[in-house]
């Protein structure tokens, strides 16, 4: 076992790189399976030690390595790998800035090991490097990195590493990660986002969807969010009041808000809600999520899903659930809201005040009516007075007009009375006389008719008699069976033995009875 003078200041150096805590004799030592490469352990150890691993490592160019290979004609590779670390420790005495993008990473044992890589625009690949942190320091770069960003360090993120390269014998060149910069991250992504905000702004995209105004009121209503967002519960605990109410209706659409799916998920549920827009129009379209981590919020900075909600033919309302970052989805809709609870506020406000404003307009409208009643009946009422004393004036006058013409009617008509009284008076005389020859004459015929009433009614009973007689035996032989036997047929219904007489009255029954002279038959029907 080979013991290490290790600083306290140091420690966590040591550890990183492979060392362990004697705690017997409260040192730090070299584990055995380590104990074949020293180089990385070089400044804590003893000095007997150090000049004993320097002397094992002979650098290229050398008179011994010259020598010994003149010797051997050739070296054991474990040498070649110790003059590799050591040249490349030579070169890189400390940690160096590195930027690159996480391919894959896992963790093992405390420990967390990355696959890192360099691609060019088109993805080719410029180069891969394993790298790795080590165990005493992975928990706090790793909570630094999420604390900052919001998020966890995943792979597909591009990142600015603090490493120092190493070389190992058995395991080959490696990278040990010291330190992180989530700035850059989120540098890298903000720089993609202005990329394609560019392109919107230059399609003349960007601001397209705002030129729709928060509507006045809400009737139908689609939303877009996650299945299981909890921003959906709190925004469905107010909307479904609004649909118990009758006074809003929401159609929902799922689709993922994070991960690889989100640009397929989403462009389904813009073209489901597009299809049901066009036969039945919505009032705008609400997009929630509800929370989550910054760079979450990425696979939402998309041109296609931006440009998709800037040529909605309606508002769009966005709560994606971040108070201070805005996603381009938030960016190009025509109103932003922090959180889905805020938007469904809204929805809740504008349908209020759409109620009082008609409320307010109706009272307005009731009141003005009023007052148009009161002023009317007033006019009416002075129209009424002006025209009973216009009419009591005309009537005086064409009272004191009528009067010499009263008096000469009166006077014409006294003598026109005295004229038809004698004219009616010769008129009697004369219908008298004329009256009393007609009765006399009308006594004559009546004697005459009586006469002949006497003896006609009993020749007409008579002759009725024979007529009865002969319709009866009439009827009789025309009889439902009679017509049987003549060759014709009687429909009843199955159940009520009612005649059926017409097609509809057929048509509505299961089962007929045919009646014929010598018995009947069943007769299904068959509908049209």
């Amino acid at each position: 076992m080979i013991l290490l003078e290790v600083p306290f200041a140091e420690k966590d150096i040591a550890k990183s790189v492979g060392a362990r805590w004697n705690p017997v004799e409260k040192k730090w030592y070299v584990p055995d399976d380590l104990s074949s490469d020293l180089a990385p352990f070089e400044r804590w150890l003893p000095q007997d030690a150090a000049h004993e691993s320097t002397q094992q490592i002979v650098l290229p160019g050398s008179n011994e390595a010259t020598s010994s290979n003149e010797k051997e004609k050739g070296i054991p590779l474990s040498q070649l790998m110790s003059q590799v670390q050591l040249a490349i420790r030579k070169q890189f005495t400390g940690a160096v800035w590195v930027t690159a993008e996480v391919a894959n990473m896992n963790e093992r044992r405390g420990h967390w090991y990355f696959e890192l890589t360099e691609t060019t625009e088109e993805g080719a690949q410029l180069a891969s490097c394993r790298a790795m942190i080590w165990q005493s320091q992975a928990e706090r770069l790793l909570r630094k990195f999420a604390d900052e960003t919001g998020s966890d360090l995943a792979p597909g993120q591009k990142v600015l590493l603090m490493v120092e390269p190493t070389f190992h014998e058995k395991f080959g060149f490696s990278l040990v990660i010291q330190d992180i910069d989530p700035s850059f991250t989120l540098g890298e992504l903000e720089a993609a986002l202005q990329a394609v905000r560019k392109q919107l702004i230059s399609e003349k995209l960007y601001d397209k969807n705002k030129a729709f105004s928060m509507p006045k009121d809400f009737y139908r209503v689609a939303v877009i969010a996650p299945p299981s967002a909890a921003g959906l519960g709190d925004f469905r605990a107010d909307a479904d009041l609004l649909v118990k109410h009758k006074l809003c209706e929401f159609k929902y659409f799922y689709s993922a808000f994070q991960g690889e799916n989100v640009e397929k998920e989403m462009l389904l549920a813009f073209e489901a809600f597009l299809a049901l827009h066009q036969s039945n129009h919505f009032d705008a379209l609400i997009i929630i999520r509800g929370g989550g981590a910054k760079l979450d919020l990425q696979p939402l900075n998309n041109y296609a899903l931006a440009k998709a909600i800037a040529n909605m033919q309606l508002p769009v309302l966005t709560g994606i659930g971040h108070e201070r970052d805005n996603t381009l989805l938030d960016e190009v809709c025509a109103v932003r809201f922090d959180t889905p609870s805020k938007v469904i506020g809204a929805v809740q406000r504008a349908i209020v005040t759409s109620a009082q404003t008609a409320k307010q307009n109706w009272l307005f409208i009731e009141k003005a009516s009023l007052l148009y009643v009161q002023r009317q009946k007033q006019q009416l009422q002075e129209m009424e007075s002006r025209i009973q004393t216009k009419s009591l004036q005309s009537l005086h006058l064409h009272k004191q007009n009528l009067t010499p013409l009263m008096i000469h009617i009166q006077q014409q008509s006294i003598r026109k009375l005295n004229q038809q009284q004698h004219l009616l008076e010769q008129c009697f005389d004369t219908i008298f006389h004329q009256a009393t020859n007609q009765v006399q004459l009308q006594k004559q015929n009546l004697s005459h008719y009586r006469d002949i009433l006497l003896l006609r009614p009993a020749k007409l009973l008579e002759s009725a008699k024979q007529n009865a007689q002969q319709l009866i035996g009439f009827i009789l032989s025309s009889g439902p069976k009679t017509q049987l036997n003549r060759g014709f047929a009687m429909i009843k219904a199955k159940d009520t033995q009612k005649p059926i007489t017409t097609k509809e009255l057929a048509a509505q029954q299961d089962t007929l009875e045919i009646q014929f002279s010598d018995g009947s038959i069943d007769v299904s029907v068959i509908k049209e």
